[in-house]
């Protein structure tokens, strides 16, 4: 046997492996079995990062702690799941380093100041995927909840010129939790949502006392509009 018609061999049984090894076409699959071409899998795993605009909602201040939004950010990882062959539902969870907080307002008795809290926050949302008549294309409406922890950050009190812990007892305390709502679209691999967190946690520390919170009976709860792009694997 020459070289030649060994190297031929070698070359027909390279090729006759590699059309063995290419998985079946299925209608509505992609040929190649990357899992990055793989959008239409039954999880993924995806990284998010984007545009937080939280709020910080005052109760039982008689009106005294007036607040707007502080833009910061978020990013994190995420894991989907579908649940069983019916409908396409997918539970989605993760771990995201986010950034919420807020400007209040200057009163008589307290200096303007902005504050912000940094969490580690595991979301879990029941998430349903809508094929559209274009093709590769889905709307992904979802709805669940958020548990976050306080990990740090800082409060600026402008007069002063001082910087503060926004945790402690007798300011926010480090856990928050919550409903999550809104909706994703994507286009194969890339994916884009817009959501809303209502924080139903009182995060008022034990002995919160500024702008006489203590003589109401009230709660101070977060709020967050996220804006997110990302990506699928």
């Amino acid at each position: 046997m020459t070289k030649k018609t060994f190297l031929f061999y070698i070359l027909l049984l390279l090729n006759s492996m590699s059309v063995q090894a290419a998985p079946p076409f299925d209608d509505g699959a992609p040929m190649l079995a990357s899992r990055w071409r793989d959008y239409k899998k039954n999880s993924y795993f995806g990284l998010r990062f984007g545009l937080n605009i939280p709020t910080i909602r005052y109760k039982g201040t008689g009106g005294e702690a007036r607040t707007n939004p502080l833009p910061r950010f978020h990013v994190g990882l995420i894991y989907g799941n579908k649940l069983g062959n019916g409908l396409p539902f997918f539970l989605e969870s993760g771990l995201v380093y986010t950034e919420k907080g807020a400007e209040i307002e200057a009163t008589a008795e307290y200096e303007f100041k902005k504050c912000n809290m940094r969490y580690l926050e595991i979301p879990i949302t029941l998430k349903y995927k809508v094929n559209t008549n274009a093709d590769d294309f889905t709307v992904q409406p979802f709805f669940g909840g958020f548990m976050a922890f306080g990990v740090g950050g800082t409060t600026k009190l402008y007069d002063s010129r001082i910087k503060i812990d926004p945790f402690g007892s007798d300011r926010y305390k480090r856990f928050d939790a919550g409903l999550r709502i809104g909706c994703g679209i994507a286009y194969q691999n890339f994916y884009f949502e817009m959501g809303y967190d209502i924080g139903l946690f009182n995060i008022a520390g034990q002995k919160y006392s500024e702008y006489h919170y203590d003589d109401f009976d009230g709660h101070i709860r977060t709020g967050n509009l996220t804006m997110s792009l990302g990506v699928d694997f």
